[in-house]
């Protein structure tokens, strides 16, 4: 019996089964790595605008009605004055707090803002006092 030189079709088989192997594990690896890339891209813009927004708020004067205390629930529903929507697919809301212990010198400042069917947040809190004189 002659023996023919190549591969066999069990060999061919297995070569394709793990060549596909491969390939379903390299295209799941890049849907990964897309979904973690869009959800970082989200984040990133998600901070970028609740510090633009923090900036705002800290550049105001201590007496600007822009900064009366605000409802307490004030970073969990849209409150009238302290909520806007900066960009498509984004809510940002903001709250004013008195400071305790100092009620008439300092607030506490929250700000959040949340991406619209999508756990993407970002959250700032800073404290704005007024200035000795």
């Amino acid at each position: 019996m002659k023996k023919i030189a190549g591969f066999t079709l069990i060999e061919v088989l297995v070569a394709c089964t793990l060549l596909t192997v491969a390939i379903a594990g390299v295209a799941q690896l890049f849907a990964a790595t897309t979904m973690a890339n869009a959800t970082a891209r989200a984040t990133t813009y998600a901070t970028v605008l609740a510090v633009e927004k923090m900036e705002q708020l800290r550049a105001l004067p201590f007496d600007d009605p822009a900064l009366a205390i605000s409802p307490a629930d004030a970073l969990r529903a849209d409150a009238a004055g302290y909520f806007d929507v900066p960009s498509a697919g984004y809510r940002r809301r903001w709250s004013i707090a008195a400071l305790p212990g100092h009620p008439a010198d300092s607030v506490t400042v929250s700000v959040a803002v949340m991406r619209d069917r999508s756990p993407v947040q970002a959250t700032f809190v800073t404290i704005k006092t007024r200035k000795v004189r």
